[in-house]
């Protein structure tokens, strides 16, 4: 009897602690449910449900790493930040624990951390434009937006003296600023989201918006601000109305005439693009000047005094260094012909990211005009090495006029060696054609030297029209503007002085003979070398 007591004491024991371990085995928190992760800025934003039993827990990361957290017991989804997470992809594993610390089962979700290397790479939309509205409002003007943004931000001080920011949303190209202290440094930035879930923003750095509108010149609203006089037919607004063939003309009076134009705001700029009368008529043309500067219409200062070119091509000015003004002031001090008035067609300001109009026409430029002179590929007599001797680019040549390029040496070169193949050359032209406008010009032709005085005749002229005169015919003909003999002036520049009353086309170039000096001299070739043309305004 005591052996069967003892037993059912010892059964009943075993068997409470065997439904005790089972309780402790089979009761700890389920896996959490619904886990989603959102991307951040180095830390990420975790979403889940939690069992009921859970009262704690614990998001894994890396090896080993983790953040604690509590359960919210009044929220269905539990919301963690976790964070000083490293940039790239990671898998983050969530377990929750319940009053007497048992684990759930771990469960995971992948995320794409950001972070400085995305940073890295964020540009600005472009800014286009700005307009002044009023002296406390402006208008900006945006590129086409950029993948992966958000909007434009710009911060600003406001009429207050308070910062305040303003966002241009995805989409929209412009956007209005009200109350804003223009006195003061504004910026914009982009801002961006990697992903539509990211939980914050990255931006583009900090543009100075204000130094960005002070190089943007918004000429259509310049007025002019002063005058000395002006022609009732030819008024002072024609010098920033972007019209060449308008003028601001002075009634005739004592020099110096001048005029102020007001750009309403202040500008920070290089230099200026200044386009004289496309029409110089008796007037003529302005000589010389002075350029001022002033914030108050007051006080100025003199940044420029320099001479205008005798020319309707337009003339370019850069300045010492950068200005920043609201006003500024031409002076025109003497005219190029002996009149007490003058005339102006247009001028313009130009900084390193912008320009105030594209008006005028520069001076052409003549092709293939320098050394190194380039040559077409062409081998026209290989006996002397292959690929030497080519034709020029760019140039127009007669068809006698065989060779102009020595690739040796990389000169404009007439060459010919009758003993050998290469035939001489009579009446050879090689010229181009450019449209001119009226000026006085000068055209330099660097001529370097000849083999032999004797074995060519060549002469650097500039003649109306889109034909080169006969070798014979230059100095006789009327359609030659000018000429210079470049053998006989050979080791020098040689500056040819021409002018042009009305626009109209010009050629320039070269006619020339070569001779056959082998007899006398018993040198085979005859050549005349050229280092390069440039023209100018005088």
């Amino acid at each position: 009897m005591k052996n069967l007591a003892y037993l059912l004491s010892s059964l009943f024991i075993f068997t409470a602690l065997c439904v005790g371990c089972t309780e402790e085995g089979v009761n700890p928190p389920s896996v959490v449910g619904e886990l989603n992760a959102f991307p951040g800025k180095y830390r990420a934003k975790v979403e889940f449900q939690a069992p009921a039993e859970s009262v704690t827990g614990k998001v894994f990361h890396g090896s080993g790493n983790f953040q604690e957290f509590t359960i919210d017991k009044a929220e269905t989804t539990q919301t963690i930040t976790v964070e000083n997470l490293p940039e790239g992809e990671i898998t983050l594993r969530v377990v929750t624990l319940n009053s007497k610390g048992e684990t759930s089962d771990p469960k995971g979700v992948v995320v794409t951390i950001y972070g400085d290397n995305y940073q890295k790479g964020l540009m600005n939309r472009k800014l286009l434009n700005q307009r002044t509205l009023s002296p406390t409002s402006i208008e900006m003007f945006f590129d086409d937006n950029i993948s992966e943004e958000i909007g434009v931000r710009i911060l600003f001080t406001n009429t207050s003296g308070v910062s305040d920011s303003v966002m241009m949303p995805l989409g929209n190209q412009s956007i209005v600023i009200n109350n804003i202290d223009l006195g003061k440094a504004y910026y914009f930035c982009t801002v961006f989201k990697p992903t539509s879930d990211f939980i914050d923003e990255f931006t583009a750095p900090h543009i100075d918006a204000k130094e960005a509108a002070m190089k943007n010149f918004e000429k259509d609203i310049w007025t002019i601000a002063g005058v000395s006089g002006e022609d009732p037919a030819a008024a002072a607004k024609n010098i920033i109305d972007n019209e060449v063939e308008t003028v601001w003309h002075t009634q005739q009076g004592t020099m110096p005439h001048w005029i102020i134009v007001d750009m309403q705001s202040e500008k920070k700029f290089d230099g200026f693009h200044f386009v004289q009368a496309q029409e110089p008529g008796t007037t003529g043309y302005a000589r010389r000047f002075t350029f001022e500067i002033s914030s108050d219409n007051k006080n100025w200062t003199v940044i420029s005094e320099d001479r205008f070119k005798a020319n309707s091509h337009k003339q370019t000015f850069k300045f010492k260094e950068s200005v920043v003004s609201r006003y500024f002031k031409i002076s025109v001090l003497d005219n190029h012909n002996p009149t007490t008035s003058t005339q102006i067609a247009e001028i313009d300001l130009f900084n390193d990211l912008n320009v105030s109009g594209t008006n005028g026409v520069s001076l052409p430029v003549l092709i293939n005009g320098k050394q190194p002179f380039q040559g077409d590929g062409s081998d026209l007599f290989p006996l002397v090495g292959a690929g030497r001797f080519q034709k020029l680019t760019g140039w127009t040549h007669s068809s006698n006029a065989y060779i102009s390029f020595d690739s040796n040496v990389g000169t404009f070169c007439v060459w010919s060696a009758a003993v050998w193949g290469a035939p001489l050359v009579t009446n050879g032209k090689i010229y181009q054609t450019l449209d001119i406008l009226p000026g006085s010009f000068v055209l330099d032709i660097d001529a370097a030297h000849t083999t032999s005085p004797d074995c060519v005749d060549m002469y650097g002229v500039i003649a109306h029209g889109t034909v080169m005169p006969d070798h014979n015919r230059v100095i006789s003909t009327p359609e030659v503007l000018g000429f210079s003999d470049l053998v006989a002036n050979q080791k020098s520049v040689n500056s040819i002085p021409f002018t042009i009353e009305k626009a109209t086309r010009i050629t320039i170039g070269v006619v020339y003979n070569t001779h056959d000096i082998f007899g006398a001299t018993g040198i085979p070739w005859s050549d005349m070398n050229i280092n390069g043309f440039e023209l100018l305004m005088k």
